[in-house]
């Protein structure tokens, strides 16, 4: 299948280690994106990796091209429980006030308040307006509304296919659930006076101490179901068991590039693309 460079947004690389990393938003990308910033400066960036600008290579910076182009490249991205992750959007994106103060996307709040009567009081209990969110969410990916359309929620499997149906397979993939495992194949590519010592987290969001399952009732349980059926499925992770953290079985990289290539996929895992 041809490439067609436009399509490979979200793509991120290290400019010396041959590194090429699929952002998946709200699945350690900030983590791994410092990461990539140490390889290449032997530091981490003060503030958010997003702030980094030209510093932290990122398509379409025609170096961007020059990765790829590297013989030993590496190809890798990671992949988060879906019920952890849409949990991550909300309490980072809806109930938090953004590095400027303001909230995400506006008016979004307006929207969730007054069209699905979501009580985003700060004293208020979360779990309702949780699932009036992604109630939201099913609705505008249903309807196909692109000016509601957000990365952050997008399934994951659609933001691995940008790369996949363009002819780019993936070398290494893994769940941020084992993530000192996962992420050390790329470390052992980073030369050691530029790769960290000690690898933090970065970004996390913080979010009420309740358990995760207490947000899913019924109707939410199908809900994210007919949204991330694709993720549940590549993944591994179990569906309709959101205390199920961990997937369930080890991920198939060879399979999931081939499922993701295929260029006609389910009709059931176009909800989200």
């Amino acid at each position: 299948m041809s490439l067609h460079p436009g399509r490979l947004a979200g793509g991120r690389a290290s400019r010396t280690c041959a590194l090429v990393y699929r952002e998946v938003p709200k699945a350690a990308c900030s983590t791994i994106g410092q990461l990539l910033y140490h390889a290449d400066h032997g530091n981490f960036f003060t503030g958010d990796i997003h702030d980094a600008g030209p510093e932290a290579l990122q398509w379409p910076d025609p170096a961007f091209d020059t990765a790829l182009g590297q013989p030993d490249r590496m190809i890798f991205a990671a992949v988060r429980n879906p019920y952890s992750r849409l949990l991550a959007c909300f309490f980072d994106k809806v109930s938090t006030q953004q590095r400027d103060g303001s909230f995400y996307r506006g008016n979004l709040r307006d929207v969730l308040t007054q069209h699905y009567g979501a009580d985003l009081d700060a004293k208020a209990d979360p779990r309702p307006a949780f699932r009036r969110f992604v109630l939201f969410i099913r609705d505008t990916l249903r309807n196909r509304d692109r000016f509601w359309y957000d990365r952050h929620w997008t399934p994951q499997a659609q933001h691995l296919r940008s790369f996949t149906v363009n002819g780019l397979l993936f070398d290494h993939l893994f769940t941020v659930e084992t993530f000192a495992s996962g992420v050390a194949p790329i470390l052992t590519r980073i030369p050691p006076d530029r790769r960290p010592a000690l690898l933090p987290r970065f970004n996390v969001t913080r979010r009420p101490d309740l358990p995760t399952e207490s947000y899913f009732d019924d109707l939410t349980l199908h809900l994210v179901h007919e949204i991330y059926r694709w993720d549940f499925d590549l993944f591994g992770y179990a569906a309709f068991e959101p205390a199920q953290r961990t997937a369930t079985h080890p991920l198939d990289l060879d399979a999931i590039n081939q499922r993701l290539a295929d260029p006609h996929p389910p009709h059931w895992a176009c909800l989200g693309g």
